[in-house]
């Protein structure tokens, strides 16, 4: 199964993203599309690819990474997210994101060994979820034919 990944920062990130995640990108294991603001984001989202994780830093233009979060609850409340912060004293911030939603946060510069295991967490998450949402919707066609 393909878990479809939102990368979202204002920072170029996208070369070591796809060089470092390449075997899983090559694989099909990853899908992997990448924003440079809250607005492209949503844009991205609102497009409805499947994204399953969104990774966002917290401070861009435009809009940032807790707006984002907030939108996308609305939007796809489904979707896992991790935030990303460059500020070591920014715990408001996290603090907020993790109350909207998100799902874990990792400390810029980022530790792309610590990344890949969030990641791996999350998508453990992700699979959990989909199983309930798949047993629930099971239950329920039983239940309408009973």
């Amino acid at each position: 199964m393909t878990t479809k990944m939102l990368f979202v920062d204002d920072e170029p990130v996208e070369k070591i993203i796809r060089q470092f995640f390449r075997p899983q990108i090559k694989s099909g294991t990853y899908e992997v599309y990448f924003a440079k603001d809250g607005d492209s984001a949503l844009n991205i989202v609102q497009e409805d690819k499947g994204i399953d994780l969104i990774l966002t830093d917290i401070n861009m233009p435009e809009m940032d990474g807790l707006e984002l979060l907030k939108l996308v609850r609305v939007e796809r409340p489904w979707i896992t997210a991790i935030v990303i912060s460059a500020y070591y004293g920014d715990l408001d911030n996290i603090r907020t994101a993790m109350n909207l939603g998100a799902f874990d946060f990792i400390q810029k510069p980022v530790d792309l060994d610590d990344l890949k295991r969030t990641i791996e967490k999350a998508i453990c998450h992700i699979d959990r979820q989909k199983m309930l949402l798949e047993n629930i919707s099971n239950k329920k066609q039983l239940e309408s034919v009973n």
